[in-house]
């Protein structure tokens, strides 16, 4: 909320001048001005400084229609900068009352612009979570390291313009950035907030893959297309694409804009996507989600989402059981739930899934069915949904590093170790290693001392599936 001094400091700062704090630049009311056809659009189209006029000038007539002589002593003293004793003079009263009626004009003028900025915050809320899909969890749990580092990355203002959030599928990529983008929501941190999917297919809570139709394949003029289409440029239908894109493009760059991606590893090239957003970023930022990491992709913070750890994956089914009303697994003992975890591990949609069998069969028989070679609808549709794809893309030697990494245990193999096993030359394992922890196979641990490598559990279950099956 603005208070009293802030209003004082923008008045003061009226014709400019020197100041790294521009207490009206950041409002919603001085973004929503700015978006007007009007003259204080007009006024704000130059930076902050003349943001923070058109703000104050918008106060400053809102104000007369409710106290003339209030306007006119404000006008008179900051924009026109009359001296104490000139208006003291011209409004027969003393210098000691012309500072009370100040102080009093200043707090009504507060009064005001926090009334219009609870209002334009509002319209502001509205118009970005409309551009947002209704969330698919009702509370994201152990995801406090994720949080912290990814609200640090978008804070930033002379870095980090564009950050990826990787893992395989089925972690919660997709949440965890809509909650970030909601989180946003609720701070003045930017101007504009735009959602973009690439992605084609979902899991239902049955299995089964459902494919959206109809969509084709996210490319770059179609990504320009949907963002114009969100920032309202796509008024006039005669544009070409060249000409919608460079009026994207300014409208990027006059504006603090958080743009996400989601599904970004189906985009039809994702790779000369890059260099585009490269190119549109600082001040906006682009927070992508994929299963890809973009780990040799310079200038991009990169950070990847891991499984939930054995508390969190407790909570996590407690608390789906209990919002579908599943009582007798809300109740449920705690050694019994974490047998879900022992065979599962800690992939959020395995575990959904796992709860939606378990309301029809017992939990050993769901359980010995998913470690064991035994398909069903659901499992099987997990197992395509995340693995299918990347695993036919695999050369022999990449597959046979996986599956010399299902004996690594939780510990993991280090790299001399996993030669060892693998049989295949160091240089071999080493060029597989690259290409597996890129596409989110194989996850790293240890220090930069010493690396070790190791699998998701629901990686190794999918692995021992095909070895059994060849």
């Amino acid at each position: 909320m603005i208070n009293s001094d802030d209003v004082l400091i923008a008045l003061r700062l009226w014709h400019g001048g020197d100041a790294t704090h521009w207490p009206m630049a950041n409002l919603r009311l001085g973004l929503a001005l700015a978006q007007t056809e009007d003259a204080y659009g007009t006024l704000a189209e130059t930076g902050k400084a003349a943001k923070n006029r058109a703000v104050l000038s918008f106060g400053l007539d809102q104000l007369r229609k409710v106290s003339p002589e209030a306007e006119e002593l404000l006008r008179e003293r900051f924009e026109h900068r009359r001296d104490v004793l000139t208006v003291a003079n011209r409004l027969n009263i003393s210098e000691s009352t012309l500072y009370y009626r100040q102080r009093q004009a200043i707090s009504h003028l507060t009064d005001i612009l926090n009334q219009q900025e609870i209002l334009a915050s509002s319209d502001w809320r509205n118009k970005m979570e409309s551009r947002l899909s209704i969330p698919s969890y009702e509370a994201l749990v152990g995801i406090e390291e994720a949080e912290g580092l990814l609200k640090d990355a978008l804070f930033f203002e002379d870095e980090q313009f564009i950050i990826s959030i990787d893992g395989i599928g089925g972690l919660g990529k997709t949440a965890l950035a809509d909650y970030l983008a909601r989180q946003m929501l609720t701070t003045t941190r930017f101007d504009e907030i735009a959602w973009v999917t690439a992605k084609h297919t979902h899991l239902s809570m049955l299995g089964r893959l459902q494919i959206e139709s109809g969509r084709p394949a996210l490319t770059l003029p179609l990504l320009i297309e949907r963002l114009c289409t969100q920032f309202g440029l796509n008024n006039n239908p005669n544009l070409t694409h060249l000409q919608r894109q460079r009026l994207l493009y300014r409208f990027i760059k006059e504006r603090r804009c958080l743009i996400i991606i989601d599904n970004l590893e189906t985009v039809a090239d994702y790779q000369t996507l890059i260099p585009e957003l490269k190119k549109w970023q600082n001040p906006s930022k682009f927070l992508l989600t994929s299963r890809i990491r973009l780990l040799s992709e310079p200038g991009i913070f990169s950070y990847s989402h891991k499984e939930l750890n054995q508390k969190s994956a407790l909570q996590l089914v407690r608390q789906e059981a209990k919002r579908g009303g599943f009582n007798d697994l809300t109740h449920a003992p705690d050694e019994e739930i974490l047998k879900i975890y022992d065979i599962v591990g800690g992939n959020p949609l395995a575990l959904k899934l796992i709860i939606g069998q378990l309301r029809f069969y017992s939990l050993a028989n769901v359980l010995n069915r998913f470690a064991a070679n035994q398909p069903t609808e659901t499992n099987e549709g997990i197992f395509e949904y995340i693995f299918r794809e990347i695993w036919e893309s695999l050369d022999d030697q990449s597959k046979t590093v996986l599956v010399s990494l299902t004996q690594a245990g939780e510990s993991g193999f280090t790299l001399d170790h996993l030669v060892a096993v693998s049989e295949l030359s160091e240089t071999a394992v080493y060029n597989s290693l690259s290409g597996l922890v890129v596409s989110s196979l194989v996850d790293i641990t240890g220090t930069i001392l010493e690396r070790r490598y190791r699998l998701h559990r629901l990686t190794e279950i999918f692995l021992l599936r095909m070895i059994e099956g060849e």
